[in-house]
């Protein structure tokens, strides 16, 4: 989709203080849903902050096929049960023609066999879950794979900070176990000793026995595979037992959310990532989302961006022929669309709902804010 207007409209429309406003035809429906509150609310913000972004541009742009873009945000509150209850809604609504969410694997996943009954394509920013693009022909993620975010991690252990024996604390869901065990086994199979493997419950708030276990293992490193608010606990509590222990994490905690409520405790932690704003494909992205927001966009702010490209280009080809925008004719186009430059890079689907390997860069928390590490 070639959109010369789009970043233009967007940065003219904020340096004004003008709004956007859309036309008054019928307009074409795409339902977003994810945590818009509880302890996952900061990623489920970069998911509305950048459709909603996104469909400003569009609609300055002149719509899909001239009709206004509109969309129709839903709380999950990160909850797989209220996700499915959200699946619902869209499938029984005519007007939704796609779907762009959820967060979590496990929430996408409870999603997924609903909106695919529905014939409804759902494109699922972060859900890197193996089986998730199984459930359906329905099912596309923008998001790596977690088996493609092995390597960089393991990477990122032994070759950037130089980890032999290791602890591994996880998230206990789908995400945090199938993590656990896929880098248990490549650090194993790379010479890594994982001295401790231990899941972190939900709704913890006292992670002093997990410290404790964590100190006895002896590891030269933790790697931390939860979500941010866990893990600012559990790094404010690490932190009280150790000051100095090196700590690396998957790219969930890349939101300032997650400094913010480590109170200090965030600093040193790497992790990888598989977009950054400074990068020469996201500039215009970045200007007019800073524009908008007054902070830097994230890759969860990248992949929903990119998420919304995906859809919205199978729409434009679908109106510019003349061809009626129905639910399965959306899906298909996805499915078969040559290769998109996207903010995050290029979104091309060979055969399935995966697309090809990303780049991937590491940062680290300095200062209180996220740099290059190298």
């Amino acid at each position: 989709m070639k959109r010369t207007a789009l970043f233009a409209a967007l940065l003219a429309a904020a340096a004004s203080g003008t709004a956007l406003h859309a036309q008054s035809a019928d307009p074409v429906v795409i339902g977003v849903f994810g945590p818009m509150s509880g302890e996952r609310s900061a990623l489920g913000a970069r998911f509305r902050e950048a459709a909603t972004l996104f469909a400003e541009g569009v609609n300055a742009d002149g719509g899909i096929g001239g009709h206004p873009l509109e969309l129709m945000i839903e709380d999950s509150r990160g909850n797989p049960r209220e996700a499915a209850n959200i699946a619902q809604k869209f499938a029984s609504d005519d007007s939704v023609l796609a779907v762009i969410g959820g967060q979590t694997s496990t929430e996408s996943m409870a999603a997924g066999p609903i909106l695919a009954e529905a014939h409804l394509a759902q494109v699922a920013p972060t859900a890197g879950h193996p089986d998730y693009v199984k459930i359906s022909p329905y099912q596309f993620r923008t998001t790596p794979t977690h088996a493609a975010q092995v390597e960089p991690q393991t990477t990122m252990l032994m070759d950037k900070m130089g980890m032999t024996k290791i602890a591994i604390v996880y998230f206990k869901d789908d995400w945090g176990m199938i993590t656990n065990e896929m880098m248990t086994e490549r650090l194993e199979e790379r010479g890594a000793e994982v001295v401790l493997s231990e899941a972190m419950i939900p709704e913890t708030r006292d992670f002093r026995p997990l410290v404790t276990k964590v100190l006895a293992a002896e590891p030269d490193g933790v790697f931390l595979a939860s979500h941010y608010a866990e893990s600012a606990l559990f790094m404010q509590q690490l932190r009280q037992a150790d000051p100095d222990l090196k700590v690396a994490a998957t790219d969930t905690l890349n939101d300032p959310k997650f400094i913010e409520l480590a109170n200090g405790a965030a600093e040193g932690v790497v992790m990888p990532t598989p977009f950054l704003a400074s990068a020469p494909a996201a500039q215009d992205f970045s200007e007019a989302y800073r524009a908008a927001y007054d902070k830097e966009p994230n890759y969860y702010s990248a992949f929903t961006w990119d998420a919304m490209l995906i859809v919205t280009s199978a729409m434009d080809a679908l109106a510019e022929a003349g061809t009626p925008l129905t639910r399965q004719g959306i899906r298909d186009r996805i499915a078969d669309a040559p290769a998109i430059e996207g903010v995050s890079g290029a979104l091309d689907y060979e055969g399935s709902g995966d697309l090809g390997p990303r780049e991937i860069s590491y940062i680290v928390v300095k200062d209180g804010t996220y740099v290059p590490f190298d």
